[in-house]
């Protein structure tokens, strides 16, 4: 393994909700206490020592009979535990990089396929458009990408007026700044000038689900040939796909009986649209890793570094354009 991204997934392994402020670190490993009601949430992984590092990048040194042509070259892959010098990894999974690096063909899977992912969905279920919170992200710049090589509207909410700025220079249309005090009118009309009743959501706690639901029953109300005390027949739906915030999803009744609420996850998706499609995405991230699929990172640490006080308590943070790259032979 030559590189592998630290990624929110993998830190609800790696860190969890654990109390990393007052942990113990010495060389190579740092012990913390597991607070309420995480602790006992948690029970199913107590005395397992869990693998950490969902994908990488590196060079093929060994593989079976019907993998032979993979040795010597560099590949993408998602073994699970990528934080390591060597690891074995899934033939099939394994995605040859040629001439792009390991450090650029690092995070070639979780993000591009997930947002890949939303558009394939977005298709599926015969949306217009989509909206995506926390859209100032790595996963949230590709997703602009794809969604204007595609034709596809996108509604992008972030929360700060730079991230505004960030979005609108890659050519997004549509970007709503949650932390203004016309949020909910930016949202509204940026709904009503798409018809984005689709939404993907990586926060998960907090009311901004509930927001989307609001915003999209309004705009739908508005076109609503009678009343009806059941509200509009628009269906809403919104995918929770990440826990940002542990806190509870907050739901009121606002937003009549026509919604739907659920999770979304990678890989139960890629086994549903099946292996065509699988492939079909996996070219196209091939095909754009250095444009469309790029990735950018704050910091390298190696594997000792990577468990040091100061990396721990930075990257756990989750920050946008913050992420760290895991170097295991550095």
């Amino acid at each position: 393994m030559e590189a592998a991204p630290i990624n929110p997934s993998d830190l609800a392994i790696l860190t969890s909700s654990a109390d990393l402020e007052n942990a113990e670190y010495s060389a190579g490993k740092f012990v913390a206490n597991m607070p309420e009601p995480f602790f006992s949430a948690q029970k199913g992984r107590h005395g397992q020592q869990l693998p950490v590092g969902n994908e990488g990048a590196g060079m093929v040194i060994a593989a079976g009979e019907q993998a032979q042509g993979l040795i010597g070259q560099r590949v993408a892959c998602v073994p699970g535990n990528a934080y390591s010098q060597y690891c074995i990894a899934d033939a099939g999974m394994c995605l040859p990089l040629g001439d792009i690096s390991s450090e650029d063909g690092a995070s070639a899977f979780v993000n591009p396929m997930t947002a890949l992912g939303f558009v394939e969905t977005a298709r599926m279920e015969n949306q217009k458009a989509i909206i995506h919170l926390a859209a100032a992200s790595n996963l949230g710049q590709m997703l602009v990408k794809i969604c204007l090589e595609d034709n596809l509207p996108l509604v992008n909410i972030v929360r700060r007026a730079e991230h505004v700025d960030l979005l609108k220079g890659l050519g997004a249309e549509h970007v709503v700044n949650s932390s203004a005090d016309d949020f909910m009118d930016q949202l509204r009309g940026a709904i009503d000038a798409t018809d984005a009743y689709c939404g993907f959501d990586p926060i998960g706690g907090g009311s901004n689900v509930d927001a989307c639901f609001k915003a999209m029953e309004q705009v739908a109300a508005t076109k609503m040939a009678e009343f009806s005390r059941y509200g509009s027949t628009q269906e809403k739906k919104m995918y929770i796909y990440g826990r940002l915030d542990l806190s509870p999803t907050v739901l009121t009744p606002s937003y009549g009986f026509g919604w739907t609420l659920s999770g979304w996850l990678l890989t139960p998706f890629l086994q549903t649209a099946g292996m065509d499609t699988m492939m079909r995405m996996r070219q196209r991230v091939l095909d754009g890793m250095t444009t469309t699929f790029a990735s950018s990172y704050k910091s390298k640490v190696n594997l000792e570094e990577m468990l040091t006080r100061d990396a721990v308590l930075d990257y756990r943070q989750m920050k946008t354009g913050e992420k760290y790259l895991v170097t295991p032979h550095a």
